[in-house]
């Protein structure tokens, strides 16, 4: 039988840092939108194809980023452990994560009609369906969610319109 391969420099970099973060694998993979079993693989270096027989795994530079921001490496950490590509992923990565900030700092800048309508907007974008009727009398214009309606989950997806309780 085949001996388990030794995991890449990078492996060990993300398995010791998930200790330092004292975080589960489970957790860490959650965190970073992966599986668990996934994590795993891209750690060890390998998936276990049968019995004694192990492939080769090297994550996309983009998901072992992610990882890494996950337990806190650094890009200069993944360049030391050969992952210049990972390491230049994770270096764009907080451009990305600033944009986002200033979208919710937008949205939390909006009124109450404002947000209804932007949620209004996304809900038709996904193809969700608003049920809840506008008030008596109220007319709704194409797209806006009534005052008091919100977005709820149902079993096969998502259905819109539900009103609050």
């Amino acid at each position: 039988m085949a001996q388990r391969p030794a995991p890449p420099p990078w492996g060990v970099l993300m398995t010791k840092a998930l200790v330092r973060a004292k975080l589960s694998a489970r957790e860490a993979a959650r965190r970073a939108g992966i599986s668990e079993g996934r994590w795993r693989q891209i750690a060890s270096g390998y998936q276990v194809v049968s019995a004694g027989v192990y492939a080769p795994v090297r994550g996309p530079a983009g998901t072992l980023a992610r990882m890494a921001a996950v337990v806190g490496v650094t890009p200069a950490q993944l360049r030391r452990a050969g992952r210049t590509d990972a390491a230049r992923a994770l270096a764009a990565a907080p451009a990305e994560a600033d944009v986002g900030q200033e979208l919710l700092q937008r949205v939390r800048a909006m009124n109450s009609d404002q947000a209804r309508e932007l949620l209004a907007t996304i809900a038709l974008q996904l193809g969700l369906r608003l049920q809840a009727e506008p008030a008596p009398g109220r007319e709704r214009r194409q797209g806006a969610l009534p005052r008091g309606a919100v977005l709820a989950p149902r079993r096969g997806g998502l259905k819109g319109g539900v009103p609050a309780a």
